[in-house]
């Protein structure tokens, strides 16, 4: 802060010695001391750090500072200054200090975020992937004069897949004409993935309230994560599986019409005939597997195929004897 008070004294004489000598009063003026404030002008002028400055004397004493970022006057800078212009003020402590900003407009680092994001999405997926920006530059802000825009660009882009590095230059238009700022930085993909809304119990066959999505890093999504909550609809849990869990192929198989022990309903079809009988399952069966059942009435073990809950049909006319 000292510091800061220092430069800006050295500025206020410089610019005071251009301007010519103050004009003096006749006898000094009471005023106060302004709380901080900020200006549109393109100078500080005496009356915006004291209230009750005559016109006769108020006038520029520094240079305006730059968009956005605090001048601070401490005590000796405002005590030289009411000793100058014969203001009856003086610093009562050494805390006694007032900030001044010029009034701006920021092109923040969350826009300029989101005009990255929006370069990334350019491939389509904008609805199965999201990204996390991580610029290189800490609190990247760009201030400009108040009366300018938050407009910008970001050209000559350019992203690296297999280090998710990108850069690109920022470019805005200024009073002074284009100013131009190098950017870089990380993109963290994360892609939404279906989880367990609650835990299920082994052998519960997952419906769509079952399920919730995250969004998860990329990097972390291995070959055999299921990413489609289709793929998971209509399958039967291998094990109990806590809620917010990932579930990888292995932690889920086809549901099961037949369960082992089970007694079911053995099928013979032909064009003429449809005959049944009952049986016992040896084995669990998804829709479509072939398992081995034994038939209660002939304790033969014939091989068949599930087609429903609780029914095996035979479909060979060799395990048709074999069933009767």
């Amino acid at each position: 802060m000292k510091k800061t008070a220092r430069i800006l004294f050295a500025a206020w004489l410089v610019l005071s010695g251009s301007a010519g000598s103050p004009t003096p009063c006749v006898a000094d003026t009471a005023v106060r001391l302004n709380q901080d404030t900020e200006i549109t002008h393109a100078a500080v002028r005496l009356s915006d750090l004291f209230s009750g400055v005559p016109s006769g004397i108020d006038r520029d004493i520094a240079q305006a500072p730059l968009p956005c970022k605090p001048a601070v006057y401490d005590e000796s800078v405002l005590n030289k200054l009411a000793e100058t212009y014969r203001l009856d003020w003086k610093a009562q402590e050494t805390s006694n200090h007032i900030v001044v900003t010029l009034a701006c407009t920021r092109i923040s680092g969350d826009m300029i975020r989101d005009a990255v994001i929006a370069k990334m999405n350019l491939d389509g997926n904008a609805k199965k992937l999201s990204f996390e920006i991580a610029f290189d530059a800490r609190n990247l802000e760009i201030a400009l004069p108040s009366s300018q825009h938050p407009e910008f660009k970001l050209e000559n882009f350019s992203y690296n897949q297999a280090t998710k590095l990108f850069r690109t230059d920022l470019t805005a238009q200024t009073p002074r004409g284009p100013y131009v700022l190098p950017i870089t930085g990380r993109v963290s993909i994360k892609r939404n993935v279906p989880v367990l809304a609650r835990r299920l119990e082994a052998g519960t066959v997952i419906a769509a309230a079952d399920l919730d999505t995250i969004q998860m890093p990329e990097e972390r999504i291995t070959a055999d994560v299921v990413t489609e909550q289709s793929q998971l609809i209509g399958r039967e849990t291998r094990r109990d599986t806590p809620e917010g869990a990932v579930l990888h192929a292995r932690d889920v198989m086809p549901q099961r019409l037949v369960q082992r022990g089970s007694l079911v309903t053995l099928k013979i079809e032909t064009p003429y005939i449809i005959i049944t009988s009952q049986g016992k399952a040896q084995q669990d069966g998804a829709e479509g597997e072939t398992i081995r059942v034994v038939n209660t009435q002939s304790n033969r073990t014939v091989e068949g195929v599930v087609t429903a809950p609780g029914t095996v049909e035979i479909r060979t006319a060799r395990k048709i004897a074999l069933a009767e």
